[in-house]
């Protein structure tokens, strides 16, 4: 990362890709549409999956 911009952008990706996961997740969507609409592959999916479960955990942690 170049500067702190960059960074947010990032994180705003990621954001974003974690919220678009949990829906197609609520609509029971199969993994390769999940990889193809989000344009990752099955090492990004299940990170992506692990972040959310954190996030989760992190909530009702609360």
């Amino acid at each position: 990362m170049c500067n702190y911009s960059e960074y947010l952008k990032e994180e705003q990706k990621l954001k974003d890709k974690l919220e678009v996961l949990e829906r197609m997740e609520a609509h029971r969507c199969n993994d390769r549409l999940i990889m193809e609409l989000l344009g990752i592959d099955i090492v990004q999916l299940k990170s992506l999956r692990e972040k959310l479960q954190e996030m989760r955990t992190a909530v009702m942690a609360e």
